[in-house]
């Protein structure tokens, strides 16, 4: 005999929830897949046939009401039970799914027990078919009603829910242990992955990547992408070993991501003895040009401290170009996931790298145009970059004089800072 274990469809916008939904029903031996939307909802339930659906009430694209009914009524889904998750039971949100077909209701905060013993009741005990159920007029608070429910079932819905709400202001005083032992058990169930992910890619895509395991791709309209390279790498290679070479790149890459960070910078990635990272994604702001250009300043700085340096680590000159424009983000593959980034702006930024110079920063005039305010740039004129022609280039020197709180340029002083904000406050307004 085939057996296999129940597969619940678990729904709701926000990640968190479904992360621990999800890792309780698991926990108790059930099948779980997961969507954000009642859209995505409504496209797995016609796939992959679940057992039961739990679902949130408020959601985009489509509600929890609207799937509901959606299912209640195809003929192939109608017998598959539905639960909605709600903040607050009023009489009218009550009938509304009763009309849309709801199986039950689970008011948050619910506790485990609760949630167990709705999921075990309506598997256990088949349904009838929602067209097949008494059309029923009921009138509440004033209100009339029809719906389709045999009145066994309309009874136990109704009880069920009172005591769900009675027992809610119990459950209230007990709510922040709950939370701790949520918060808790949270972390136990996602750490495994949470902490590589959460280390690849932005707090933003990694929660997506754990709730539901995709990423929807974006356009963005304006971000500034860089690439740095190290002269001379490849003719060093051969005499490395693998583990100085490894100690090597950790030891430059290192050190970029911690500039990185400190300009609210994204790394993409390392491609060789390439580095690749954006500033403006994946939260929109209007400073990404200069936050990319202060960065690739004090990468530079670190690279000069090392010409002298006499250490195991050898040194390397650093070429970097920049270069502003849009592009489409997002996150490609299904076991190794990768947080990447593609348009011309890419093929563009990494001709600037390529066009520089050891000890470059060279950047293209859309940058040029949005940084030229804040950093003494040297212009080169228009020259020829491969497969797309001739290009405006500059060199960014260092901090204007006047906005430098030091003598070389590398650190902003008060002015710099407050002119900084203004494009901050322009982005909130």
């Amino acid at each position: 005999m085939l057996q296999t274990k129940s597969r619940i469809l678990v729904v709701d916008d926000y990640p968190a929830l479904v992360t621990l939904t999800r890792h309780k029903l698991i926990q108790k031996g059930y099948e779980v897949i997961t969507a954000q939307n009642g859209a995505d909802a409504l496209d797995l339930v016609r796939t992959e046939y679940p057992d039961l659906v739990i679902s949130d009430v408020e959601m985009p694209v489509m509600d929890g009401y609207v799937l509901c009914s959606k299912i209640k009524n195809d003929s192939r889904l109608s017998q598959i039970p539905v639960i909605l998750v709600t903040s607050m039971v009023s009489s009218e949100q009550l009938m509304r799914g009763i009309a849309a077909g709801a199986d039950n209701y689970l008011t948050k905060p619910y506790d485990d027990e609760t949630l167990f013993n709705k999921v075990e009741e309506l598997l256990l005990n088949p349904i009838p078919s929602f067209a097949e159920r008494e059309k029923i007029n009921l009138t509440i608070e004033g209100k009339s009603y029809e719906v389709r429910a045999d009145y066994t079932h309309l009874i136990n819905l109704l009880i069920s829910t009172y005591k769900n709400t009675l027992a809610q202001n119990q459950r209230l005083e007990k709510m922040q242990t709950q939370i701790n032992a949520a918060n808790q058990e949270l972390e136990l169930s996602k750490k495994e992955h949470e902490d590589l992910l959460q280390n690849v890619f932005p707090d933003k895509i990694a929660e997506s990547l754990l709730a539901y395991g995709t990423v929807a791709p974006e356009r963005y309209e304006d971000v500034t992408i860089m690439f740095t390279d190290f002269d001379q790498f490849s003719k060093v290679v051969p005499t490395l070993t693998p583990e100085q070479l490894i100690d090597s790149l950790s030891f430059y890459f290192d050190k970029f991501d911690s500039i990185a960070d400190q300009h609210n910078l994204i790394k993409i990635k390392t491609i060789g003895d390439s580095y690749m990272c954006a500033g403006g994604l994946p939260e929109r702001n209007e400073s990404h040009p200069i936050d990319v250009v202060l960065t690739a300043l004090k990468m530079q700085h670190f690279i000069s401290k090392l010409s002298s340096h006499n250490g195991s680590v050898p040194y390397f000159p650093l070429r970097v170009g920049i270069h502003s424009g849009p592009a489409v983000v997002g996150v490609i593959g299904q076991r190794r996931f990768a947080y990447d980034i593609w348009g011309e702006t890419v093929n563009l930024a990494a001709r600037m790298e390529q066009m520089s110079e050891n000890h470059g920063i060279n950047i293209s005039e859309q940058t040029y145009q949005r940084v030229k305010d804040f950093f003494e740039c040297e212009e080169r004129g228009e020259i020829e970059a491969k497969n797309i022609g001739k290009v405006p280039m500059y060199f960014v020197k260092r901090i204007k004089e006047d906005m430098s709180e030091d003598d070389e340029g590398l650190f902003p002083n008060r002015l710099f800072v407050r002119n900084y904000n203004v494009l901050a406050r322009q982005q909130s307004q």
